[in-house]
């Protein structure tokens, strides 16, 4: 229990200035026991990351080619697969899978590595990038395809480009004109496709509901003292059945790992009622 802002001045004058670090110490820890568990566990991601205050972090093609060769970097020290990509002026988008579980010492070089290079390149200090960056465990195949479409068109959605395959810093960019960091997606998952395929699937309609894929993450459950994705959307209990057999999808969904309230929520029906079927199984 944090002590108010005057009991913590009256423990200081009573106890003495030494007895302060002991104080922060312990807010510190309880700050850190607060934020969100980062996953680690191997497989795919969307990294995002921003500069801070969404200031400018690549300003000239060179920043771009430093970022890119960090990346390149980074794929062969801690053995990730780069699947797609797109450097913004602003933020990046990198669509990775990790084979072990180094995922943030794998963003924390790149991040780090660059941040050094572009504080001194301009002279300046304090943090670059807007905090700790995002990632968002992807839940299947279809997912990974929506989001490379979707780093993919960030060019277009900005307006930066009419021409999808135009924009350099981009994974598609590299592969079509097997440019200077083509290397980073040799092993990547869109070359499943044929290059023509690819550029006819990523200029493609790209939907509202689409997007609202794109930031979308598995919950995950612990499991036996393990983290169990649920890679089965909740939604997809329900979708072809909604109503006729609205009882048994609920069951399903519960024995699959969905909680009460997350199916209460989807359906818009009360906790209790999901309680009551649940029940009766």
């Amino acid at each position: 229990m944090l002590l108010p802002r005057r009991d913590c001045k009256r423990f200081i004058s009573k106890n003495g200035a030494r007895h302060y670090s002991t104080i922060l110490s312990f807010i510190l820890l309880l700050f850190s026991m607060a934020r969100k568990l980062r996953i680690q566990v191997p497989g795919f991601y969307h990294i995002v990351n921003r500069g801070v205050e969404r200031r400018i972090v690549y300003s000239e093609p060179e920043d771009f080619e430093f970022f890119l060769s960090l990346l390149g970097k980074m794929k062969k020290l801690f053995t990730v697969n780069v699947h797609a990509f797109c450097l913004m002026s602003n933020h990046y988008h990198i669509l990775l899978e990790t084979k072990e579980e180094n995922l943030s010492k794998s963003i924390h070089f790149i991040n780090d590595k660059y941040a050094r290079y572009f504080n001194k390149k301009y002279n300046r200090s304090g943090h670059l990038w807007q905090g700790r960056y995002k990632s968002y465990y992807l839940y299947d195949d279809n997912h990974f395809w929506i989001v490379a479409k979707y780093i993919e068109r960030n060019p277009m959605k900005a307006k930066m480009v009419n021409d999808i395959s135009s924009y350099r810093f981009q994974s598609f960019f590299q592969w079509k004109y097997k440019h200077t960091f083509y290397y980073l997606i040799e092993d990547s998952m869109i070359q499943d496709m044929t290059l023509s395929e690819y550029e006819k699937f990523i200029t493609s309609e790209f939907n509202n509901e689409m997007v609202d894929k794109v930031y979308t993450t598995p919950k995950f459950i612990k499991q036996d003292g393990n983290i169990k994705f649920l890679h089965k959307r909740l939604e997809t209990f329900f979708e072809f059945d909604r109503d006729i057999n609205r009882n048994n999808n609920i069951k399903r969904a519960y024995e699959y790992g969905y909680s009460k309230s997350d199916i209460a929520n989807f359906l818009e029906i009360s906790p209790a009622t999901v309680s009551r079927i649940v029940k009766n199984m």
